[in-house]
C-alpha cells in the first residue's frame, strides 16, 4: 500500500457527480445528537457466543492442598511457598520496626530530660511517623511480590482453559 503523498501515487479519478452538495448531514444518514454513544455491538459470530462475565474472579486452585513441606519438596514449583509465608514475613518485619520506633520514642524522652527539649519533641512526633511510613512501604512491597504470585496463577488458569 502506497502513501498518497508520495510522488510516484497516482491519483484518484474524480468522483462521478457534481462537486459539493448541500449543507447538512449527508443524505440517508442517522442524526445523532452532539456527544450521544452509541448502543453496544451485537455480537460477531465469527467468534462464536458471547458469555457475559459478572467480574473476574480468582483462577480454580488446586484441591490437593499441598502443606507448606509438600509445596517445598515441590520439583516442578507447581505451587509456590512464597506466598503462604509472608504472612509470617509480614509479621516478623513488624517485630523490627516496632522496636526502631521504641528506640527513637526512648532517645526522645532522653533528650526531653536531659538534651534539647526541641530535638526530643522532634523526636517524640517523629517516633509513630517513621513507624507508619516503615510498615508502609514493607506492605507495599509484600503486596508487589503477592500480585506478582496471583498474575502467575491467573496466567495459569487462562493457559489451563484451552
Amino acid at each position: 500500500m502506497t502513501n498518497p503523498s508520495d510522488p510516484g501515487h497516482h491519483s484518484r479519478p474524480p468522483a462521478p457527480g457534481p462537486q459539493g452538495g448541500p449543507p447538512g448531514p449527508p443524505p440517508h444518514s442517522q442524526q445523532q445528537h452532539p456527544g450521544a454513544v452509541p448502543g453496544p455491538r451485537p455480537p460477531d459470530p465469527a467468534y462464536g457466543p458471547r458469555e457475559q462475565q459478572q467480574g473476574w474472579t480468582s483462577p480454580p486452585r488446586d484441591q490437593a492442598g499441598k502443606g507448606v513441606l509438600g509445596t517445598l519438596f515441590d520439583m516442578n514449583f507447581d505451587h509456590m511457598i512464597t506466598p503462604m509465608l509472608v504472612k509470617i514475613i509480614y509479621a516478623l518485619a513488624l517485630v523490627p520496626i516496632t522496636l526502631n520506633s521504641l528506640l527513637i520514642g526512648w532517645y526522645a524522652l532522653a533528650f526531653l530530660r536531659n538534651g534539647p527539649a526541641a530535638v526530643g519533641l522532634l523526636l517524640l512526633v517523629a517516633a509513630p511517623l517513621i513507624w507508619v511510613f516503615q510498615v508502609l512501604v514493607t506492605r507495599i512491597f509484600l503486596e508487589f511480590v503477592i500480585n506478582q504470585f496471583k498474575i502467575s496463577e491467573h496466567l495459569r488458569a487462562i493457559k489451563d482453559k484451552d
